[in-house]
Protein backbone atom coordinates (compact mmCIF):
# COMPACT_ATOMS: atom_id res chain seq x y z
CA UNK A 1 0.00 0.00 0.00
CA UNK A 2 2.67 2.51 1.00
CA UNK A 3 4.35 1.68 -2.91
CA UNK A 4 1.53 2.43 -3.86
CA UNK A 5 0.92 5.72 -2.59
CA UNK A 6 4.45 6.47 -3.25
CA UNK A 7 4.35 5.78 -7.59
CA UNK A 8 0.94 7.66 -7.18
CA UNK A 9 2.74 10.41 -5.29
CA UNK A 10 5.49 10.49 -8.08
CA UNK A 11 2.91 10.21 -11.13
CA UNK A 12 1.37 13.74 -9.54
CA UNK A 13 4.37 14.98 -8.89
CA UNK A 14 5.52 14.27 -12.77
CA UNK A 15 1.75 15.88 -13.94
CA UNK A 16 2.23 19.01 -12.30
CA UNK A 17 6.03 19.25 -13.79
CA UNK A 18 4.68 18.90 -17.19
CA UNK A 19 2.17 21.44 -16.40
CA UNK A 20 4.38 24.05 -15.39
CA UNK A 21 6.86 23.69 -18.40
CA UNK A 22 3.58 23.17 -20.82
CA UNK A 23 2.45 27.10 -19.26
CA UNK A 24 5.44 28.29 -17.69
CA UNK A 25 7.99 27.22 -20.10
CA UNK A 26 6.36 28.10 -23.27
CA UNK A 27 6.60 31.37 -22.54
CA UNK A 28 3.64 32.56 -21.33
CA UNK A 29 4.31 34.02 -17.13
CA UNK A 30 1.46 35.33 -14.78
CA UNK A 31 -1.06 37.95 -16.14
CA UNK A 32 0.31 41.34 -15.38
CA UNK A 33 -3.34 42.37 -15.65
CA UNK A 34 -6.51 40.52 -15.09
CA UNK A 35 -9.87 41.62 -14.49
CA UNK A 36 -13.49 39.57 -13.66
CA UNK A 37 -16.57 40.95 -14.77
CA UNK A 38 -20.07 39.65 -15.87
CA UNK A 39 -18.43 39.32 -19.28
CA UNK A 40 -15.90 37.10 -18.05
CA UNK A 41 -12.07 36.93 -17.41
CA UNK A 42 -10.02 39.25 -19.29
CA UNK A 43 -6.30 38.90 -19.04
CA UNK A 44 -2.60 40.68 -20.17
CA UNK A 45 -0.08 38.19 -20.21
CA UNK A 46 3.73 38.44 -21.55
CA UNK A 47 4.70 35.73 -23.63
CA UNK A 48 8.84 35.99 -23.14
CA UNK A 49 9.50 33.39 -25.72
CA UNK A 50 7.75 35.54 -28.87
CA UNK A 51 8.51 38.76 -27.15
CA UNK A 52 4.81 40.29 -27.08
CA UNK A 53 1.82 41.16 -25.16
CA UNK A 54 -1.50 39.49 -25.69
CA UNK A 55 -4.92 39.96 -24.63
CA UNK A 56 -7.07 37.13 -23.48
CA UNK A 57 -10.75 36.29 -22.94
CA UNK A 58 -10.56 33.15 -20.92
CA UNK A 59 -8.55 30.88 -23.59
CA UNK A 60 -9.24 32.97 -26.48
CA UNK A 61 -6.73 35.36 -27.96
CA UNK A 62 -8.20 38.32 -28.73
CA UNK A 63 -5.14 40.68 -29.76
CA UNK A 64 -0.89 39.87 -29.98
CA UNK A 65 1.35 42.97 -29.99
CA UNK A 66 5.11 43.09 -30.06
CA UNK A 67 6.64 44.49 -26.99
CA UNK A 68 9.80 45.80 -29.80
CA UNK A 69 9.05 49.38 -30.37
CA UNK A 70 9.82 49.03 -33.61
CA UNK A 71 7.47 46.57 -33.90
CA UNK A 72 4.69 47.25 -31.96
CA UNK A 73 2.45 49.61 -34.70
CA UNK A 74 2.15 46.00 -37.02
CA UNK A 75 -0.82 45.02 -37.58
CA UNK A 76 -0.99 41.69 -36.50
CA UNK A 77 -2.87 38.48 -35.43
CA UNK A 78 -6.24 38.35 -37.62
CA UNK A 79 -5.64 41.64 -38.78
CA UNK A 80 -2.46 41.51 -41.45
CA UNK A 81 -2.74 42.98 -44.56
CA UNK A 82 -3.99 40.17 -46.50
CA UNK A 83 -7.13 39.87 -43.74
CA UNK A 84 -10.42 40.63 -44.78
CA UNK A 85 -10.39 43.85 -42.67
CA UNK A 86 -7.05 44.24 -44.31
CA UNK A 87 -7.69 44.34 -47.73
CA UNK A 88 -11.32 45.98 -47.36
CA UNK A 89 -10.05 49.26 -44.97
CA UNK A 90 -6.48 49.58 -47.77
CA UNK A 91 -8.78 49.24 -50.64
CA UNK A 92 -10.99 51.95 -49.55
CA UNK A 93 -7.93 54.33 -48.77
CA UNK A 94 -7.17 54.58 -51.79
CA UNK A 95 -9.77 56.84 -52.93
CA UNK A 96 -9.40 58.93 -49.75
CA UNK A 97 -9.86 59.71 -45.78
CA UNK A 98 -11.85 56.76 -44.78
CA UNK A 99 -14.60 56.34 -41.96
CA UNK A 100 -14.42 52.86 -40.68
CA UNK A 101 -16.48 51.68 -37.84
CA UNK A 102 -15.12 48.67 -36.12
CA UNK A 103 -17.55 46.43 -33.98
CA UNK A 104 -15.26 44.77 -31.09
CA UNK A 105 -11.81 46.74 -29.85
CA UNK A 106 -9.39 44.01 -28.44
CA UNK A 107 -6.63 45.81 -28.39
CA UNK A 108 -6.96 48.19 -30.99
CA UNK A 109 -4.82 47.05 -33.63
CA UNK A 110 -6.77 48.13 -36.68
CA UNK A 111 -6.04 51.58 -35.47
CA UNK A 112 -2.89 50.46 -37.32
CA UNK A 113 -4.40 51.09 -40.08
CA UNK A 114 -5.47 54.54 -39.68
CA UNK A 115 -3.88 57.68 -41.53
CA UNK A 116 -3.70 61.10 -40.47
CA UNK A 117 -6.95 62.22 -42.63
CA UNK A 118 -8.83 58.51 -41.11
CA UNK A 119 -11.59 58.46 -38.84
CA UNK A 120 -11.97 55.45 -36.96
CA UNK A 121 -14.72 54.44 -34.35
CA UNK A 122 -14.88 51.28 -31.99
CA UNK A 123 -17.55 49.92 -30.53
CA UNK A 124 -16.84 47.80 -27.26
CA UNK A 125 -19.31 46.56 -24.64
CA UNK A 126 -17.00 45.66 -22.10
CA UNK A 127 -15.08 48.73 -19.95
CA UNK A 128 -12.10 45.74 -19.00
CA UNK A 129 -11.43 45.88 -22.42
CA UNK A 130 -10.86 49.27 -22.89
CA UNK A 131 -9.48 49.98 -20.23
CA UNK A 132 -6.80 47.49 -20.95
CA UNK A 133 -6.69 48.15 -24.75
CA UNK A 134 -5.93 51.96 -23.23
CA UNK A 135 -3.29 50.85 -20.58
CA UNK A 136 -1.52 48.02 -21.64
CA UNK A 137 -1.21 48.20 -25.22
CA UNK A 138 -0.18 51.21 -27.60
CA UNK A 139 -2.46 50.80 -30.68
CA UNK A 140 -4.89 53.31 -29.79
CA UNK A 141 -2.43 55.79 -28.11
CA UNK A 142 -0.26 55.58 -31.49
CA UNK A 143 -2.96 55.78 -34.09
CA UNK A 144 -2.06 58.63 -36.81
CA UNK A 145 -6.23 59.38 -37.25
CA UNK A 146 -8.91 60.19 -35.12
CA UNK A 147 -10.66 57.58 -33.11
CA UNK A 148 -12.68 57.20 -30.19
CA UNK A 149 -14.47 54.18 -28.26
CA UNK A 150 -18.41 53.77 -27.57
CA UNK A 151 -18.79 51.71 -24.54
CA UNK A 152 -21.98 49.58 -24.60
CA UNK A 153 -23.90 47.56 -26.63
CA UNK A 154 -22.18 47.77 -30.51
CA UNK A 155 -26.02 46.89 -32.21
CA UNK A 156 -27.94 49.04 -29.76
CA UNK A 157 -25.45 52.34 -29.70
CA UNK A 158 -25.45 51.88 -33.73
CA UNK A 159 -29.78 52.46 -33.22
CA UNK A 160 -29.47 55.34 -31.85
CA UNK A 161 -26.88 57.07 -34.37
CA UNK A 162 -27.58 58.79 -37.11
CA UNK A 163 -25.90 57.30 -40.09
CA UNK A 164 -22.17 57.10 -40.13
CA UNK A 165 -21.79 56.95 -44.18
CA UNK A 166 -18.74 54.28 -43.53
CA UNK A 167 -16.53 53.14 -45.93
CA UNK A 168 -15.89 49.80 -43.82
CA UNK A 169 -17.67 48.20 -41.05
CA UNK A 170 -16.02 45.57 -39.17
CA UNK A 171 -17.38 42.98 -36.88
CA UNK A 172 -15.34 41.22 -35.07
CA UNK A 173 -17.18 40.04 -31.97
CA UNK A 174 -17.54 36.17 -33.29
CA UNK A 175 -14.17 34.23 -32.25
CA UNK A 176 -15.32 32.58 -28.80
CA UNK A 177 -17.52 29.75 -27.96
CA UNK A 178 -20.62 32.16 -26.61
CA UNK A 179 -21.79 34.49 -29.99
CA UNK A 180 -23.92 37.47 -30.04
CA UNK A 181 -25.90 36.05 -32.53
CA UNK A 182 -28.25 39.33 -32.21
CA UNK A 183 -25.19 40.66 -34.18
CA UNK A 184 -25.99 38.22 -36.68
CA UNK A 185 -29.30 38.52 -37.95
CA UNK A 186 -31.48 40.53 -40.72
CA UNK A 187 -32.18 43.12 -38.59
CA UNK A 188 -28.86 43.71 -37.20
CA UNK A 189 -27.57 44.13 -41.10
CA UNK A 190 -30.36 46.34 -42.10
CA UNK A 191 -28.76 48.63 -39.13
CA UNK A 192 -25.22 48.17 -40.54
CA UNK A 193 -26.48 49.67 -44.19
CA UNK A 194 -28.13 51.93 -42.98
CA UNK A 195 -24.51 53.34 -41.67
CA UNK A 196 -22.61 52.35 -44.89
CA UNK A 197 -21.93 54.35 -47.65
CA UNK A 198 -23.30 52.93 -51.17
CA UNK A 199 -20.61 50.47 -51.88
CA UNK A 200 -19.22 50.53 -48.36
CA UNK A 201 -17.88 47.27 -46.96
CA UNK A 202 -18.90 45.03 -44.00
CA UNK A 203 -16.23 42.47 -43.22
CA UNK A 204 -17.01 39.88 -41.02
CA UNK A 205 -14.59 38.02 -38.67
CA UNK A 206 -15.30 34.12 -38.93
CA UNK A 207 -12.22 32.51 -37.55
CA UNK A 208 -13.94 30.26 -34.85
CA UNK A 209 -12.99 26.74 -33.45
CA UNK A 210 -16.75 26.03 -32.79
CA UNK A 211 -18.94 27.41 -35.50
CA UNK A 212 -19.44 27.33 -39.14
CA UNK A 213 -20.63 31.07 -39.49
CA UNK A 214 -19.52 31.63 -43.29
CA UNK A 215 -22.97 30.42 -44.61
CA UNK A 216 -24.81 32.41 -41.92
CA UNK A 217 -22.94 35.65 -43.10
CA UNK A 218 -23.51 34.48 -46.69
CA UNK A 219 -27.29 34.38 -46.48
CA UNK A 220 -27.63 37.43 -45.09
CA UNK A 221 -25.76 39.14 -47.48
CA UNK A 222 -28.09 37.68 -49.97
CA UNK A 223 -31.06 38.46 -48.48
CA UNK A 224 -30.14 42.20 -47.72
CA UNK A 225 -29.21 42.14 -51.65
CA UNK A 226 -25.59 42.45 -51.23
CA UNK A 227 -22.38 39.88 -52.41
CA UNK A 228 -19.64 38.52 -50.63
CA UNK A 229 -16.46 37.22 -51.31
CA UNK A 230 -14.62 35.25 -48.40
CA UNK A 231 -10.89 35.86 -47.31
CA UNK A 232 -8.67 33.30 -45.95
CA UNK A 233 -5.00 34.60 -44.95
CA UNK A 234 -2.35 32.19 -43.84
CA UNK A 235 -0.09 32.55 -40.75
CA UNK A 236 2.90 34.61 -41.33
CA UNK A 237 5.06 34.77 -37.26
CA UNK A 238 7.37 36.91 -39.09
CA UNK A 239 4.99 39.20 -39.41
CA UNK A 240 3.13 37.89 -36.16
CA UNK A 241 -0.13 37.52 -38.71
CA UNK A 242 -2.35 33.91 -37.47
CA UNK A 243 -4.50 32.19 -39.69
CA UNK A 244 -7.87 33.90 -40.01
CA UNK A 245 -11.19 33.83 -42.31
CA UNK A 246 -13.29 36.68 -42.80
CA UNK A 247 -16.60 37.05 -45.60
CA UNK A 248 -16.57 40.47 -46.91
CA UNK A 249 -20.12 41.49 -47.93
CA UNK A 250 -20.95 44.34 -50.40
CA UNK A 251 -22.28 46.23 -53.33
CA UNK A 252 -18.68 47.23 -54.79
CA UNK A 253 -18.12 45.20 -58.03
CA UNK A 254 -15.07 46.92 -58.35
CA UNK A 255 -13.85 45.60 -54.70
CA UNK A 256 -15.65 42.16 -55.75
CA UNK A 257 -13.47 41.51 -59.11
CA UNK A 258 -10.06 42.65 -56.96
CA UNK A 259 -10.46 40.15 -54.18
CA UNK A 260 -11.96 36.87 -55.65
CA UNK A 261 -12.77 34.08 -52.70
CA UNK A 262 -10.06 32.48 -51.40
CA UNK A 263 -9.24 30.05 -51.28
CA UNK A 264 -12.62 29.55 -54.39
CA UNK A 265 -14.00 26.56 -52.61
CA UNK A 266 -14.24 25.30 -48.87
CA UNK A 267 -16.76 22.07 -47.70
CA UNK A 268 -18.70 25.30 -45.83
CA UNK A 269 -20.18 26.66 -48.82
CA UNK A 270 -22.07 23.67 -49.29
CA UNK A 271 -24.07 24.25 -46.04
CA UNK A 272 -27.69 25.62 -46.38
CA UNK A 273 -28.73 27.70 -43.49
CA UNK A 274 -31.99 29.20 -42.73
CA UNK A 275 -31.71 32.97 -42.62
CA UNK A 276 -30.97 34.36 -39.08
CA UNK A 277 -33.56 36.62 -37.77
CA UNK A 278 -34.29 38.03 -34.61
CA UNK A 279 -36.79 35.78 -33.77
CA UNK A 280 -34.99 32.41 -35.21
CA UNK A 281 -31.08 31.57 -35.11
CA UNK A 282 -29.77 27.43 -34.92
CA UNK A 283 -26.43 27.01 -33.66
CA UNK A 284 -26.80 23.44 -33.61
CA UNK A 285 -26.88 23.55 -37.64
CA UNK A 286 -23.05 25.39 -37.63
CA UNK A 287 -21.50 23.01 -35.21
CA UNK A 288 -17.78 22.49 -36.81
CA UNK A 289 -17.36 19.08 -37.13
CA UNK A 290 -15.07 17.61 -34.29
Amino acid sequence: MIRVIAYAGFGFVIAVGLLYIAVWGGGLARPLDQARNFFGVVSVIYNSEKNEFQLRHGRIQHGRQSADPEKRRWPTGYYGEQSGAGEAIRFCQKSGPVRIGLIGLGIGTLAAYARPDDVFRFYEINPEVVRMALQRFTYLRDCRGKWDVVLGDARLSLEKEPPQEYDVLVLDAFSGDAIPTHLLTREAFAVYRRHLKPDGIIAVHVSNNYLRLGPVVRRLAEDCGMKSTRLCSKSDESRMVDVSKWIVVTRSDDFLSAHPSRPPYLPDDDLQVPLWTDQYSNLFLILAPR
